[in-house]
């Protein structure tokens, strides 16, 4: 992933790998697979306890580790490498550029948490892999690492756990990132969640990106369609890529409002 000399970042967080729920801390059986019930899925994505609202950049990255994601695409070199390991080596590689970021931007606030969401028996449905905070570079990688493919694909749900956590933050500006092989198999509709986030107050609104990993990009058209960007990626080049354009691009430095660039990684190319 490059590395943009004078984009303003920073960070200041703590790592720890987790194997608790997101947004765990919330009581009440979830409505699954209830499509377009905007009420259901507003009563859960409220947290629980909201810190005071202060300046900075959140950003929650959602890993689909799912059974597919053992499937091979073509790596840097073109042989066939698991998509599992491709998007593993992209998240630490993302580490390691936020970590460049703090120390060029030591004055901004800027916390990242990861997690991974599957069906998993008798595991909740989206798992902290690190923790909603600020970076141990060290600690994320070994978390990342022991990341496996396996069960279904719950979207919906692990953005409304995500969502749970960036609220209960109280950081300004909130993002969601999801990297997923495929379409959602269980759970909340993910076009109705990111239409329920859109509908927020502006300071509580996140902005909602999806890289849609070797599966048609129309796949999200309802995510589109809800305010979020798709970006598709076909190959471990393609998703350094797409990571890199929405993080340095969008999350880190890109003012409010401004209108998406053409890039090749945009919807519409599987």
């Amino acid at each position: 992933m490059r590395c943009f000399k004078g984009t303003a970042v920073a960070a200041a967080f703590a790592v720890s790998f987790m194997s608790m729920a997101c947004g765990g801390s919330r009581s009440g059986k979830p409505e699954f697979n209830k499509a377009a019930n905007p009420d259901a899925i507003r009563k859960l994505m409220t947290p629980v306890s909201i810190e005071t609202s202060q300046d900075g950049i959140a950003l929650a990255i959602l890993l689909d580790t799912s059974g597919s994601m053992k499937d091979p695409v073509p790596g840097n070199d073109s042989r066939p490498v698991p998509k599992i390991q491709v998007a593993q080596f992209a998240l630490m590689d993302l580490i390691r550029l936020i970590n460049i970021f703090i120390k060029e931007n030591p004055s901004k606030n800027v916390l990242v948490g990861i997690y991974e969401f599957s069906s998993r028996k008798g595991q909740p449905s989206c798992r902290q892999v690190v923790k909603l905070g600020a970076p141990d570079a060290a600690a994320a990688e070994t978390a990342i690492r022991s990341l496996v493919p396996e069960g279904t694909t719950p979207i919906g749900d692990a953005m409304i756990a995500a969502q749970q956590d960036l609220d209960r933050s109280g950081i300004s500006k909130r993002h969601i990132l999801v990297i997923t092989d495929g379409e959602n198999t269980v759970g909340y509709l993910p076009g109705d969640v990111a239409k329920v986030i859109s509908q927020e107050p502006a300071d509580l609104r996140s902005a909602v990106y999806f890289i849609a990993f070797d599966v048609g990009a129309e796949v999200f058209d309802s995510v589109k369609n809800a305010g979020g960007l798709v970006v598709a990626a076909t190959s471990e080049r393609q998703l350094t890529d797409a990571l890199d354009f929405i993080l340095s691009g969008k999350v880190l430095v890109q003012p409010e409002g401004t209108p998406y660039p053409p890039h090749p990684a945009f919807s519409g190319r599987k």
